[in-house]
C-alpha cells in the first residue's frame, strides 16, 4: 500500500560512516536550531535530488493511478476523470524522459503491443455512457495536450498515443475530434525511424481511419505503409510476412479485396498460410462471386478451414442455387471427415445451418457421427435450431435423442461434460425451458439430488442476469424446499428483479412463499419495498413493506437469525439513501447480538454482518458494527477491511471516522500516512498536512526500538528482515511528505526526532531536496 522503507535506506547508507547516537528529541525542533538544519538541507547534490523528486513523481503517479482505477470500478466516473487529468497534467510538467512516456502510455494504453495491459483511458471508455462521454472526452483531451510535449526523440510512442488517443475519441462518439487527432499521429510518425516500426505506425493510422468512416484517407496511407513494408530486411522472413499481412486485412475492411488479394500473394514463404484469405474468401462469397471465393477457397492448405467456409457458402447458395449449394455441402463434409476430427464435422454442420443451409441436411450429417461425446451436444443444438425455425415436435424428438446418447457415454466426467454442454448450449440460445429439461435428468443415485441443486442454481441464476424471471422463476421452484439456503437468494433475486421492472403484486407473491428459513420472508420484503421506493417513489406501500419486515424480523426467535435479518433490512434502507433509519436497526442488531452468551459466537456473527456491508461499500455501517465485535483481534480486522475499502472507493471522510477507533498505534499510523497520501492525490495540501499531523502524534507513540528487525523465518536457516513499520521508518516517511507538500520546516521538526544521527542527516539532506 505504502512504503516506509526510507528510514531503512537511510541507515543502510549511513552504516558505511561512523557516526555516534544523539539522544532522544522531544518535542518540536527549538526555532533557533533550524537555520542550521536549513543549511545542511541546501548542501545536497543535484543528483541525489534529482533522484529523490523523480521516484517522489513516480509514486505520486503511481498512487493516482491506482486510485482513478478504484473509481471506475466504483462506478465513480467523473472522479476517475478528474484523477486522470490531474496526473496527465503532472506528467506534462516532468522533463522528457523514458519515465514520462511510460506514464502517459500506461494512462492511455499505448504500450508496445507485446505487453497485455488495460489502462485506466480504457476502462473509463468502456464505462462512459454513449449519451454522455464528458468524463473519458476530458481525459482524452488532457492525454492529447500532455502527449504532444514528448520530444521527437519518441515519436513510434507518440504515434501510437495519439492513434490510441484517436480509436478512444471515435468510440465515444467523436469521429471529427478523431480525424484531427489523427492528423498530427501522422505528423509524429513521419520522424519514426526503420521501415517495419514506420509500417507498423502507418498500418495503425490507416486502421483508425477506417474506424473512424474516413476509408478514403486510410487508402494513401496504406499505400505509404505497403512501400515501406515491402523494403523491411530481417532474419526472419515472417516479421515481414506479418506486417504484409496486416496491410491486407486492412485493404479487405474496405472492401479492396483484390489489392488484398496481390498483396497476400506477394508473401513469398512457402506454405504460408494466410488469415487474410480465409477472410476474403468470404468476402468474395458474400458479395456473390463464388466462382472466385472458391478458386481461392482451394488454395487453403488447412482442411478444417476449407470445409468450414464451403459450407458457409453453400448455406448462403441454399435458397437461390440449391443444387450447387448440395454439392459444396456435400464437399464440406467430406473434406470435414478427412480430418478425422468429429468435431470439425459439428462445426461445418452448425455454420451452414447458420449461413442458410437447411437444418435436416445438417441433422444428417450429425448423426452419422459415431463418437457419443460429441454427437450429443451435436444434437443439442440440431434441436435449437428447429426450434428455432418453429418445428418445436422435432426439436423435442431431437433433444430426447441428444440425452439418450448422452447416457451412452461411459465415462462419468464425460457423460456430465456433455449434459453440461447441451445446458449451455440452451442458455446461449436462449431457451431455458430446454436447459431445464436437460437438467431435470441428471441423477446421482442419492436420496438428496445435490448435484440437479447446483445446475439449477447456475441456470436460474443466467435467467436472472438476463432478466429472464419468469424462467428463471420455473427453474428455482424445481429446487426442493429442504434446500432453502440455495432456493431462497434466488427467490429474492428474482422477487428484487420484478420490483424493479415494476411487478410489485408478483414480487410480493414471491416473498410468501414457505421457506424453512424465518429471514427469508422478512429480507424479500425488504428489498420490495427498498425497489418500490427507487422505481416509483411511493412511500406509503413501501413503509408498510418495511414495517412488516422488521416486524417478522423482531419475532424471531434465534438471536443470531434476528439480528442477521436486521442488519439484512438496513442494507436495504442503504442501497436507496434512507442512512437515517439504517444506524437504528444496525445498533438493534448489535443491542440483539449482545444477548448470545458465546463471545465467539457473537464475534462470528457480528463479522459477518461488517463484511457484507464492508463488501456492498457501506463503510460508516461496517464501522458500526465492527466496533462492536468482542473479540480484539477480530474488530481490529474487521475495522481495518472497512477502512480499506473506504479509502479505496476516495471516502475519506468515513475513513477518518474509521481511524478513530484504532487503537493500535502501528494500524493507526499507517493509515492516517495513507489518508494523507490520498488527499495529496487529490491536491488538498491543507488536509494532507492535518493527516500527517495526526500520523507524527500517533507514530511517537509506537513502543519498543526505534529500529527494529523481524524474524521472516525460523528453524535452522532462519530469515530476518528490516521491519519498515516501527517507529523510525514511519517518522522518515512523515517527514518527507511534509516535505513534498512544501512544508520543510514540518518535515524537518519531524525528522529531529529519530535518534540515529547518521539516519537523521540522511534525512535531512533528502529534505533540502523539496526546498
Amino acid at each position: 500500500m505504502i512504503n516506509f522503507n526510507t528510514y531503512k535506506t537511510a541507515k543502510s547508507i549511513a552504516a558505511f560512516a561512523c557516526f555516534s547516537f544523539s539522544t532522544v528529541l522531544s518535542g518540536n525542533v527549538q526555532a533557533q536550531a533550524l537555520p542550521l538544519i536549513m543549511t545542511q538541507a541546501t548542501s545536497n547534490s543535484s543528483a541525489l535530488c534529482r533522484s529523490e523528486r523523480q521516484q517522489n513523481q513516480v509514486t505520486l503517479l503511481n498512487g493516482m493511478l491506482e486510485q482513478a482505477d478504484q473509481y471506475i470500478a466504483l462506478g465513480r466516473l467523473d472522479e476517475a476523470s478528474i484523477l486522470l487529468v490531474r496526473s496527465l497534467q503532472t506528467i506534462r510538467g516532468m522533463e522528457n524522459s523514458a519515465d514520462k512516456v511510460t506514464f502517459i502510455e500506461r494512462v492511455v494504453g499505448s504500450l508496445p503491443p507485446d505487453i497485455a495491459y488495460t489502462s485506466p483511458l480504457e476502462r473509463l471508455v468502456r464505462a462512459v455512457p454513449t449519451q454522455s462521454p464528458q468524463a473519458a472526452l476530458a481525459v482524452i483531451s488532457a492525454a492529447y495536450d500532455t502527449t504532444q510535449t514528448v520530444s521527437s526523440g519518441y515519436s513510434a510512442s507518440k504515434t501510437r498515443t495519439l492513434t490510441a488517443l484517436a480509436n478512444y475519441a471515435t468510440r465515444i462518439g467523436q469521429p471529427d475530434r478523431s480525424v484531427n487527432i489523427l492528423g498530427q499521429a501522422l505528423n509524429a510518425s513521419n520522424l519514426i525511424q526503420g521501415a517495419e516500426f514506420k509500417t507498423i505506425a502507418l498500418s495503425n493510422v490507416a486502421e483508425a481511419y477506417i474506424n473512424a468512416g474516413q476509408a478514403n484517407d486510410a487508402v494513401p496511407i496504406l499505400a505509404r505503409s505497403l512501400q515501406f513494408a515491402q523494403t523491411i530486411t530481417s532474419s526472419n522472413p515472417y516479421r515481414k510476412a506479418n506486417a504484409l499481412e496486416r496491410i491486407a486485412s486492412l485493404y479487405a475492411r474496405i472492401n479492396q479485396v483484390d489489392r488484398a488479394l496481390q498483396i497476400v500473394r506477394s508473401i513469398s514463404i512457402s506454405n504460408y498460410q494466410s488469415e487474410t484469405v480465409l477472410t476474403l474468401v468470404n468476402r468474395y462469397s458474400e458479395a456473390g462471386q463464388v466462382d472466385r471465393a472458391l478458386e481461392l477457397l482451394r488454395t487453403i492448405a488447412s482442411a478444417d478451414r476449407k470445409a468450414e467456409l464451403l459450407a458457409m457458402i453453400a448455406g448462403r447458395l441454399t435458397a437461390q442455387q440449391p443444387d450447387r449449394a448440395r454439392q459444396l455441402y456435400a464437399e464440406a463434409v467430406s473434406t470435414a471427415r478427412s480430418t478425422q476430427n468429429a468435431q470439425a464435422v459439428v462445426t461445418i454442420a452448425v455454420r451452414y445451418v447458420e449461413a442458410g443451409g437447411l437444418v435436416a441436411a445438417a441433422e444428417e450429417t450429425v448423426q452419422a457421427i459415431e463418437n457419443a461425446f460429441v454427437k450429443a451436444p451435436a444434437q443439442g443444438m440440431m434441436a435449437l435450431f428447429y426450434a428455432k425455425a418453429g418445428q418445436s415436435d422435432r426439436a423435442d424428438a431431437l433433444l430426447t435423442q441428444a440425452l439418450a446418447t448422452a447416457a451412452t457415454i461411459g465415462e462419468a466426467s464425460e457423460r456430465n461434460s456433455a449434459i453440461q454442454q447441451l445446458i449451455e448450449q440452451a442458455i446461449q440460445a436462449g431457451r431455458y425451458d430446454v436447459a431445464l429439461r436437460v437438467a431435470q435428468t441428471i441423477q446421482t443415485g442419492e436420496a438428496i439430488p445435490s448435484d440437479r441443486v447446483q445446475v439449477l442454481m447456475q441456470i436460474a441464476d443466467r435467467a436472472i442476469a438476463t432478466d429472464r424471471y419468469d424462467a428463471a422463476l420455473e427453474i428455482t421452484n424445481q429446487i426442493p424446499s429442504n434446500f432453502a439456503g440455495n432456493r431462497d437468494p434466488l427467490l429474492l433475486k428474482i422477487a428484487r428483479g420484478l420490483a424493479e421492472a415494476g411487478e410489485f403484486d408478483r414480487a410480493q407473491a414471491i416473498a410468501q412463499t414457505p421457506s424453512l428459513d424465518q429471514s427469508f420472508r422478512p429480507k424479500t420484503l425488504a428489498a420490495i419495498a427498498a425497489q418500490i421506493l427507487k422505481v416509483s417513489g411511493q412511500i406509503d406501500p413501501a413503509t408498510v413493506l418495511f414495517e412488516q419486515a422488521i416486524d417478522l424480523a423482531n419475532a424471531i426467535e434465534q438471536p443470531s437469525t434476528r439480528a442477521e435479518t436486521l442488519a439484512a433490512i438496513a442494507i436495504e434502507y442503504l442501497r436507496i439513501n434512507f442512512t437515517g433509519d439504517a444506524p437504528q436497526l444496525l445498533n438493534q442488531a448489535i443491542t440483539v447480538s449482545q444477548s448470545i452468551e458465546n463471545p465467539s459466537d457473537r464475534t462470528v456473527l457480528l463479522r459477518s454482518i461488517a463484511e457484507q456491508l464492508t463488501a456492498a461499500n457501506y463503510y460508516q455501517a461496517a464501522l458500526q458494527i465492527a466496533q462492536a465485535i468482542p473479540d480484539s483481534t477480530e474488530r481490529i480486522y474487521s475495522l481495518n477491511a472497512a477502512i480499506e475499502k473506504a479509502v479505496n472507493a476516495g471516502d475519506l471522510i468515513a475513513a477518518a471516522a474509521g481511524l478513530n477507533q484504532l487503537n493500535d498505534p502501528v494500524v493507526k499510523t499507517r493509515w492516517l500516512v495513507t489518508v494523507a497520501d490520498r488527499y495529496r492525490q487529490l491536491g488538498d495540501r491543507t488536509q494532507a498536512a492535518t493527516f500527517l499531523n495526526q500520523a507524527f502524534q500517533t507514530a511517537r507513540t509506537i513502543p519498543g526500538a526505534e529500529s527494529r528487525t523481524i524474524t521472516v523465518r525460523g528453524g535452522e536457516l532462519p530469515l530476518t528482515g528490516e521491519d519498515d513499520q516501527d517507529r523510525g521508518s514511519f517518522l522518515a516517511a512523515i517527514a518527507l511528505r511534509f516535505a513534498q507538500i512544501n512544508q520543510v520546516p514540518q518535515a524537518l521538526q519531524v525528522a529531529q526526532v529519530l535518534q540515529n544521527r547518521a539516519v537523521r542527516q540522511q534525512l535531512v539532506q533528502r529534505i533540502g531536496c523539496y526546498r
